[in-house]
């Protein structure tokens, strides 16, 4: 579903998603009818859902206000913000470049808690100095007032995403000097909470109470899942940063001698075992000279096949995209996708070419190092593609790691 852009503050969009509305009436409802339950004899109807509306729609307007500030907060410390969307209780953010300092995300993460509290402290104030607590205006506020209190507290509990997670791993960072550890731990937290909370719901289902168990149950598995992805993700991120590519095993250079002529040429490339290999080089007694393709056929007529030699159509090696022997990973794969084919030439130190780097390649190794060994058929339908195995986005990752500052 499309969003809907409310207002544009600093060159960021602020949009509210479809889903917001949906919020909005079943608050609405939900709060109407507690104070049927509990205020029936007070309010009539048409008064309970005026409250209730109300309630959830300044409820909600406070958590955009709180944004904006939070926003404000997010630009000093460094981030750049593309755009923010507003669902249910908070809002996601697309940020394009990460704090890369741990006080800053300290600062970053206290804001809307802080203003939550605040928020809760001001109309709840002004409730309780209300001559008449029946005014339907003065419930209002202390109900809004409350929920902002709910909302502070919530946000503060050391998991996930929320406010909390962020600040406990910052602290961690800020006393200790590094940030893995900080998102280490909080992972670590994220996997107790989530199993205490898959416990409680199997509790809770044999206790026959068998909404909240099977949503505590179906959370605590959500978590325990998150949390085991995420240790996945750390590990791969660790494989990027260190690992180079002289640990990999390469895919060897299909060699040919600068004297080939085109129809041995030709007999070759009918022979070969691999579709995407098109590119051969070429050596003169024993040296790299060069590269060709097997599209240089086509440039000459099939009766000058026999007169015609690949070396006098090959391609300078520093033509081919490169990369070096100590490059580490995260690097080699920006080079990659950089790289009009996909595939990479490995040179040594001394620049003499030692083999050929592709998608699969690096995707092999790092689930490898993961202890992920696949089947021998799907490598050999894989290694024909030159794609990532079993589809790990580790541009994404890499792209990731940057907008966060670990490179």
């Amino acid at each position: 579903m499309r969003s809907w852009q409310i207002f544009k503050i600093w060159g960021i969009p602020f949009k509210i998603h479809p889903y917001w509305f949906a919020i909005l009436f079943l608050f609405s409802w939900s709060i109407s009818n507690q104070v049927n339950l509990t205020s029936g004899d007070i309010y009539n109807a048409k008064e309970a859902w005026i409250i209730g509306f109300l309630t959830s729609f300044f409820l909600l307007s406070s958590i955009i206000f709180h944004e904006v500030f939070h926003t404000l907060v997010s630009l000093n410390q460094g981030v750049k913000i593309k755009k923010i969307t507003f669902y249910f209780l908070g809002a996601i953010l697309q940020i394009d470049k990460y704090c890369q300092t741990a006080l800053g995300n300290i600062k970053i993460s206290i804001v809307r808690p802080l203003l939550c509290f605040v928020t809760a402290s001001i109309l709840l104030l002004i409730s309780n100095y209300s001559p008449s607590q029946e005014l339907i205006a003065i419930n209002i506020i202390s109900r809004v007032g409350i929920l902002n209190v709910f909302l502070g507290f919530l946000n503060l509990i050391p998991v996930g995403s929320l406010d909390g997670g962020n600040l406990l791993k910052s602290i961690i960072w800020h006393f200790s000097g590094s940030k893995n550890k900080g998102r280490n731990f909080l992972n670590k937290v994220n996997l107790s909470f989530s199993f205490l909370a898959l416990i409680f719901g199997i509790f809770c289902l044999f206790r026959f109470k068998i909404y909240f168990g099977f949503i505590l149950s179906f959370l605590g598995l959500f978590g325990i899942n998150f949390s085991k992805s995420e240790s996945q993700f750390f590990k791969i991120e660790n494989i990027l940063k260190f690992s180079k590519v002289s640990e990999l095993k390469l895919k060897p250079l299909r060699r040919i001698e600068f004297d080939l002529n085109f129809s041995d040429f030709n007999t070759l490339i009918k022979n070969k075992k691999d579709a995407a290999d098109k590119f051969f080089f070429v050596a003169n007694n024993g040296r790299w000279t060069g590269f060709v393709d097997e599209n240089i056929l086509k440039t000459v007529s099939i009766k000058k096949w026999e007169r015609n030699f690949v070396g006098d159509f090959k391609k300078p090696i520093n033509s081919f995209a490169t990369v070096q022997g100590n490059d580490k990973l995260w690097q080699t794969i920006e080079k990659l996708e950089e790289s009009s084919e996909g595939i990479l030439l490995v040179l040594n130190s001394a620049d003499i070419p030692l083999g050929i780097i592709d998608r699969y390649k690096i995707g092999y190794f790092v689930l490898n190092r993961l202890g992920l060994h696949l089947p021998s058929e799907i490598i050999n339908k894989l290694n024909n593609k030159n794609q990532y195995p079993l589809g790990i986005q580790l541009q994404k990752i890499v792209n990731s790691m940057k907008q966060k500052g670990d490179l």
